[in-house]
């Protein structure tokens, strides 16, 4: 009933929203008052914060757009070759731009291209207007973003941060619930569902949480604190999935022993319990955990030495992964609560937390960019050599149609339901336009015909799956009523300047199709590409920042995951592309580096070595060679757990060792059993 009242009241917010720019924009006698009226369908969000950092860019991008195109008209409409190939090429720019940006800023870049496409295009027959044309522009486009801005600020107004803070306790509680379960499970396809869409909310937080700075009401800002949330989310795959590899390679070598399974089902356990909103008893690391390293240290004799590392890895992993389950609830507890106590060092984490950044694509980028100038030159040639006078509003719309589905997977589907979306609205315009409107007089009854529409509109926009054809129906049903101060039905002019807009579209669609068909697992590798590069460098540098390192990786994981979701697993397994293997590798790179940067004689050789190898595998992979025989790696591994058996059994030594073992498991999967390469004492 909560989740319908929120949707109820944004829904008539929304059409105060568009009334209101409506009416102001025919008082005022705007030249195109219907640009007011679908610029709030476009920046309308549930949330009012993102309806303001929305709405703030979307002004800034109008306003670069328009100013380019007063830049670039007046020189070039005597050359229309190089006017067209100068507003093309801007296009491709703003949105390459806008598609390394993965914030709200973004939105400003794209509208800067094809802005002054929409300007510039519109005035070629009469240069002499361009001024007056952006400034029409902006003042429209401006009083629908303030609009919206007020309504779904003053009435209903819903806070970004119950939206955050719902997600998180989702979160939490679903990550609680399924470590419960995989603890006692090997590795199975429910985990690989659950990967990428804990991958998803980690990328979608991320991208939430800038809006929060546009929050005129009294919510805290607590970057830091979230930032060291995310980080804790990301490594939970990593740790659950070690121990699921860990326990079914035990357990093919000897029964797992009492002490093992007791802190599997006690973890499992206290995790289930945490799930369920208990508090899930005594913290199971200093209890079975516990009991299970005590029992290893005093029955190290008695296992064979690949069974002992097994065992250690669990341990160590049991640790970390219920001590990051917990960290991850008391960091949501203190974006909910902001007075909730912190540990000291989540404190100290939370106030020099450094920003974090996302998966950059530029490759993809590049291609989205080409796409949309190429779409818009053709646009162009047809409207020029065709001396076809709606080519203008073709140009406009191939650019519009790129631009504003760059960001999908497949463009090109979208585009053509888009497309159908545009037919499905233009019978209802002509029906208002030429049977409707000429039975009505002034702005009350204007309202009241509009507002069943407006409204339905609205509500479609509260719902994910329906919020994207909300906004094609809403943008072609305004854009096709035209209206103006006074009432002019012309059906001619209709027809023409619509089937130009679906032409645009088809062109952007037809474009996108031969630039954006890429081959899923191909897209996959590019991807995994860049994480191999990162893992690489990882292994090399010197004082990582694990944080900043593993989201972008962990948002590989799930941009990989929804590519392959119909591969076939064949080529996929061939393609070497696995993100979580990448991920566990570099945590494990990680742990070995913290551990020399311990020490004063820092990194010893034979860890070096490891480091080495596994820097030099990866680089052979993103440069698509042939890597080293896993026995190569392999062989330095064992060499690195060897030198470290020679020492006490210190804390840092079993996590270091947990830490070879898990790189050995991973990268060499199918070797055999260690063998200790020391002599028998």
């Amino acid at each position: 009933m909560r989740t319908l009242s929120r949707k109820v009241a944004f829904a008539l917010a929304n059409t105060v929203a568009v009334l209101s720019a409506l009416y102001i924009a025919l008082a005022f006698d705007l030249e195109r008052p219907y640009w007011a009226m679908f610029t709030v369908f476009i920046v309308a969000k549930p949330m009012s914060g993102a309806v303001r950092s929305k709405a703030i860019y979307r002004l800034a991008g109008t306003l670069a757009g328009a100013a380019m195109a007063v830049f670039l008209v007046p020189p070039l409409v005597q050359a229309p070759v190089l006017l067209c190939l100068a507003m093309s090429a801007w296009v491709g720019t703003c949105l390459y731009f806008s598609l390394l940006d993965r914030t709200p800023r973004s939105y400003a870049f794209m509208l800067a291209g094809y802005t002054a496409t929409i300007v510039g295009f519109s005035v070629v027959a009469s240069p002499q207007t361009v001024f007056d044309t952006a400034v029409s522009r902006v003042e429209e486009i401006s009083l629908g973003i303030v609009c919206a801005s007020i309504a779904h600020s003053a009435f209903f107004p819903q806070n970004i941060a119950d939206e955050i803070n719902g997600k998180l306790a989702r979160t939490i509680q679903a990550c609680a619930n399924w470590i419960g379960k995989a603890l006692t499970r090997p590795l199975g396809p429910e985990d690989e569902v659950a990967h990428r869409r804990l991958a998803e909310v980690v990328t979608d937080l991320h991208l939430l949480y800038t809006h929060v700075w546009f929050e005129t009401s009294d919510v805290p800002r607590a970057g830091g604190v979230m930032r060291a949330l995310q980080d804790r989310l990301t490594l939970l795959s990593a740790y659950l999935t070690t121990l699921q590899k860990s326990v079914p390679a035990l357990a093919t070598r000897a029964p797992l022993r009492a002490p093992v399974m007791a802190a599997l089902e006690d973890v499992a356990i206290w995790a289930r319990a945490l799930a369920d909103g208990r508090e899930g008893g005594a913290d199971p690391r200093s209890a079975s955990a516990g009991a299970l390293a005590v029992a290893l240290d005093e029955s190290q004799t008695e296992l064979r030495e690949w069974e002992s590392l097994l065992e250690q890895t669990i341990v160590v992993h049991l640790h970390k992964l219920v001590g990051t389950l917990q960290e991850s609830a008391l960091l949501a507890a203190a974006l909910r609560r902001p007075g909730a106590p912190l540990p000291a060092d989540l404190k100290r984490e939370a106030a020099i937390s450094r920003r974090r950044t996302l998966h950059l694509d530029r490759g993809l980028a590049a291609f989205s960019g080409c796409a949309a100038a190429l779409s818009c030159l053709m646009a162009c040639v047809l409207w020029i050599q065709g001396s076809w006078p709606e080519g203008t509003v073709a140009a406009q719309f191939a650019a519009i149609g790129c631009c504003l589905f760059a960001t999908l997977d497949r463009p090109a589907k979208v585009l053509g339901s888009a497309i159908v979306g545009v037919l499905l609205a233009l019978p209802f315009g002509a029906l208002y336009s030429f049977a409707i409107f000429p039975r009505i007089d002034g702005f009350p009854s204007l309202a009241l015909v509009l507002a069943p529409v407006v409204l339905l509109f609205s509500l479609m926009q509260t719902s994910e799956k329906l919020e994207g054809a909300a906004m094609v129906l809403a943008i072609a049903f305004s854009g096709s009523l035209a209206l103006q101060s006074t009432y002019q039905a012309d059906f001619a002019a209709f027809v023409n300047t619509n089937s130009a807009e679906v032409m645009g579209l088809l062109i952007a669609d037809v474009t996108v199709l031969v630039f954006r068909t890429i081959d899923p697992v191909w897209s996959a590798v590019r991807i995994s590409r860049a994480g191999w590069r990162s893992v690489s460098r990882l292994a090399r540098v010197t004082d990582p920042d694990i944080g900043a390192w593993s989201i972008p990786m962990f948002d590989r994981l799930g941009l990989v995951a929804s590519r392959l979701g119909s591969a076939d697993p064949a080529r996929v397994a061939d393609s070497r592309v696995d993100p979580l293997r990448d991920l566990r590798v570099g945590l494990n790179v990680a742990a070995i580096k913290h551990a020399g940067e311990g020490s004063r004689a820092g990194i010893p050789p034979p860890l070096g070595r490891v480091l080495n190898e596994v820097a030099g595998a990866y680089e052979a992979f993103a440069h698509s060679r042939q890597a080293r025989a896993p026995g190569d790696i392999q062989a330095s591994i064992d060499a690195g757990i060897a030198s470290l058996a020679e020492r006490a059994g210190s804390a840092s030594m079993r996590e270091t060792l947990a830490a070879l073992t898990a790189l050995r498991l991973d990268l060499a999967p199918r070797a055999a059993p260690y063998r200790s390469l020391l002599p028998a004492s």
